[in-house]
């Protein structure tokens, strides 16, 4: 069973995917019964009269489960928010669930989808919703028997499979596989094989999706997670450290003029960037290896304190985004501690002088015995 979907004009002209803020698209997507609610197209535009969403062909896989597949409006039309991300995910996971999606597809698009049985395609499939749906970042939450999404409870001989025992096998195998990889992924990854966005339908009784076009995407730039501990206390040291990471494998630059630090104070308990605050220590970290460290000062009294870090690489697109911690502090008073007092002592001669009378008092207390 092939639908053409036919569209409404979109909301929004912008440029390619990758290179623009999220945007509303529309066009022609071509839904094929293939045991998996997913289409084509090679039409999607900001505009009717726009640039094309992509000049490849862009494949839509569902990746809700408690709305309707696209396909079944009544008024047909297809339109959508692209880089949505992890707000197209109705589920708890948030970015780690944009993170299992790029891995999943990493992994098994080739040969679970563009390759694979109807057995393997719906696996896939609910590999997806349980993501978007029941995944909350643990191993724990993926379940073939509990949650909103269940294929333990399917027949796949409904959807056009032949082997339930096949759809079994598949599923078990992509839910393990989540279960041993997703809690320890980076909420930062980002597929390097395929262009992959998460589209927000704009409708919101039906299904969100992602899409994945058939080429690399462009070289991204390297991210910094930072962290920052310490006791803030004036006089007291807080040290800053980080994780680098490059979805292209880009080397980080270590150099004076590679990845910066700030370490930043601010009356507020949160902020954006660096500029949001007072920058009390700044310089280069010496690669993902090292730490610095800061001397909190008077000056820092009630504040709170952060440590930003913007990470470099040595080829490719570089650098990446200003990340900040969240705080320390505020930073209390310093603590003095005051000397104890000393208890007076009798020297060497003092206790010789003493003890004939020590002496004599013991010789009374026998006598009165």
């Amino acid at each position: 069973m092939r639908t053409q979907i036919l569209t409404l004009a979109a909301m929004l002209a912008m440029a390619v995917p990758g290179l623009s803020s999220a945007a509303a698209i529309s066009g022609p997507v071509t839904y094929a019964g293939s045991g998996i609610y997913s289409g084509t197209s090679t039409s999607l535009a900001y505009d009717p009269d726009g640039p094309l969403y992509s000049d490849d062909e862009v494949l839509l896989i569902c990746i809700d489960h408690r709305t309707n597949p696209p396909f079944t409006y009544s008024t047909p039309k297809a339109q959508f928010e692209t880089e949505a991300g992890a707000t197209a995910i109705r589920g708890p996971s948030g970015a780690a669930g944009e993170a299992a999606i790029y891995w999943l597809l990493d992994q098994y698009y080739l040969t679970f989808y563009k390759t694979g049985t109807i057995e393997q395609r719906r696996a896939l499939q609910y590999a997806l919703w349980e993501i978007g749906n029941d995944y909350d970042g643990s191993a724990a939450s993926i379940n073939t028997s509990t949650g909103s999404s269940r294929p333990a409870l399917e027949n796949v001989i409904d959807y056009g499979g032949t082997d339930q025992a096949a759809f079994v096998t598949a599923y078990t195998t992509l839910y393990d596989a989540m279960k041993a990889n997703l809690p320890t992924l980076r909420t930062s990854y980002r597929s390097t094989t395929y262009t992959m966005d998460l589209f927000r339908n704009l409708d919101p009784v039906y299904q969100h999706m992602v899409a994945l076009i058939e080429r690399p995407p462009p070289n991204t730039v390297p991210v910094a997670e930072p962290a920052i501990t310490g006791t803030p206390q004036v006089g007291s040291t807080v040290t800053g450290s980080y994780t680098y990471t490059d979805n292209n494998g880009d080397v980080e630059d270590p150099s004076g003029t590679g990845t910066s630090y700030q370490f930043v104070t601010s009356p507020n308990p949160s902020i954006a960037s660096a500029s949001e605050g007072t920058v009390v220590a700044s310089g280069t970290t010496g690669g993902a290896g090292q730490t610095v460290s800061y001397t909190l000062q008077a000056t820092d009294l009630n504040q709170y304190v952060f440590f930003c870090v913007k990470p470099a690489a040595q080829t490719g697109a570089s650098p990446g985004a200003e990340v900040c911690t969240s705080p320390v502090g505020p930073v209390t008073a310093r603590v003095v501690q005051q000397a104890p007092t000393p208890v007076p002592g009798l020297g060497l001669w003092a206790l010789l002088g003493l003890t004939p009378l020590i002496a004599w008092l013991g010789i009374g207390r026998q006598r009165r015995a």
